[in-house]
């Protein structure tokens, strides 16, 4: 395969250049910031549970990272065609098209929602299926169904979220996050502890807690994209008007995202079904990886969504050079960024662990191994953007395809061979899951260097 052209203008590259990183900058922090606020949401669950009893937060981490973590995941794929048709139509000034996509992907986003509850409703048949222990199954099923019944109110957020980030109107989710981390923080403590009357939960509190503010963040949501004088333009308020057929191209985009981001969520699910095998401390602890390296993962999808609506508006003027450097900035900032970030949680390993636990035997199980997990988040956040950047190309089911051999093919086999069979234990599970985000990112790079030559030979064609 014929790598991508080098850019040897370098009057054009400096121009191009400074103004992409300005805008992803721009583009990039709202949208960082907004899922910073999502990832606080379950650290303060995971910390404030960790606090009240070790049990109860392997049984908080069963139920999400087994179950809740791949609805959730699943289902912000199947409607991830919101910003890209929204950026399209904003990026030519179809106000209206933009607002014509809000409005059609309300019933769609809660139909997903509904079906997404429904399909975790029997958690404990599916958590004894993969073996769990009857008292994990049947604990950690009445958590995911207490979790699932905020659901569809997610769903309506994260269609509203899009919509804004689509039409650069990023910040207002982050301004929204705020007040649902407050209200998250307040409930929490009410149902875990038990405290202002409220009854003593531990982690199924945690668990009516989130659903609470779930379905507060859908409602502040809503009614700011219904009621802000600043989106009056979109005409959010009159039906669209569209048949199911004139938006397919939206819901196939969906389709194929929710299937790669699926495999993905599903192979780290396994993992944390390997680790309720190996016992309640490494269940536990995967939880608490999970969170310590939430944020630079949010930020990694963060700047993986700023990307693929520079290199859809680079590729709407028919411009593959430019399309090529902006995926080539996104992949720069995040292995900049995420690798600083990086760096600090190794160094600062031990008091990121104490936040969430002072069970020392998660401190001596995690601490020795956190150069595995911590370059395995780098590669993973580059593989995130690398998705992304495919589908700022509007590439439908390459991704998902090699996202699927990526995880499935080589993540599983290898956490479980080295994790399960030869007994490395936790760490062989880390140690299988940094091969299969390493596997992921090199296959979907080779597939963006691709993508980009072609795009420039067209480009060429068409300049002829």
């Amino acid at each position: 395969m014929a790598s991508a052209p080098i850019i040897t203008d370098r009057q054009w590259l400096k121009s191009r250049l400074k103004r992409h990183v300005r805008e992803l900058v721009r583009l990039a922090v709202p949208a960082v910031m907004m899922r910073i606020g999502l990832m606080a949401l379950a650290m303060v669950d995971t910390a404030m549970v960790g606090h009240y009893a070790t049990q109860h937060l392997a049984w908080l981490n069963l139920a999400n990272q087994s179950i809740i973590m791949t609805a959730m995941v699943t289902g912000l794929g199947l409607l991830s065609g919101i910003i890209i048709y929204t950026a399209n139509a904003y990026g030519a000034a179809d106000f209206r098209g933009a607002g014509k996509v809000w409005r059609r992907s309300l019933p769609f986003s809660a139909g997903i929602g509904l079906l997404l509850v429904a399909i975790c409703w029997p958690a404990e048949t599916w958590l004894l299926m993969l073996d769990q222990t009857p008292e994990n199954a049947r604990i950690g099923g009445d958590i995911v169904r207490i979790l699932a019944l905020g659901l569809p109110a997610h769903a309506l957020f994260v269609n509203c979220t899009m919509f804004l980030e689509g039409i650069k109107r990023g910040h207002i989710g982050f301004y929204l996050m705020i007040g649902a981390n407050l209200v998250n923080v307040v409930l929490n403590y009410m149902f875990i502890f038990g405290e202002w009357g409220a009854p003593e939960l531990g982690a199924a509190g945690s668990a009516w807690a989130s659903t609470g503010v779930r379905c507060f963040m859908a409602a502040t949501a809503i009614l700011y994209v219904w009621n802000a004088a600043s989106l009056r333009k979109f005409r959010v308020r009159e039906p669209h008007g569209q048949p199911l057929s004139k938006w397919s191209d939206q819901r196939q985009m969906g389709y194929a995202a929710g299937a790669s981001l699926a495999a993905e969520v599903l192979a780290f699910s396994a993992l944390s079904i390997f680790c309720g095998w190996l016992g309640t401390i490494p269940l536990a602890s995967f939880g608490v990886v999970y969170q310590v390296l939430g944020i630079p993962l949010m930020i990694s999808i963060g700047i993986g969504v700023a990307t693929s609506v520079r290199v859809r508006i680079a590729l709407s003027r028919s411009d593959g050079r430019d399309a090529q450097l902006a995926g080539l900035t996104g992949f720069a900032m995040t292995f900049a960024v995420v690798g600083v970030l990086a760096v600090g949680i190794f160094i600062f390993i031990k008091p990121m662990i104490g936040i969430f636990t002072k069970d020392i035997n998660i401190l001596i199980l995690l601490a020795p191994i956190a150069g595995v997990y911590v370059v395995g988040m780098l590669f993973d956040s580059l593989q995130m953007v690398a998705s992304m950047v495919l589908r700022g190309y509007k590439e439908t089911w390459w991704p998902t395809f090699l996202q699927s051999v990526a995880f499935v093919f080589v993540m599983l086999p290898s956490s479980y061979y080295l994790g399960i069979t030869i007994e490395r234990g936790f760490r062989g599970l880390m140690e299988g899951m940094l091969a299969g985000v390493i596997v992921s990112f090199i296959l979907q790079l080779l597939r963006f260097l691709y993508m980009a030559n072609r795009e420039i030979g067209h480009g060429a064609e068409r300049a002829k």
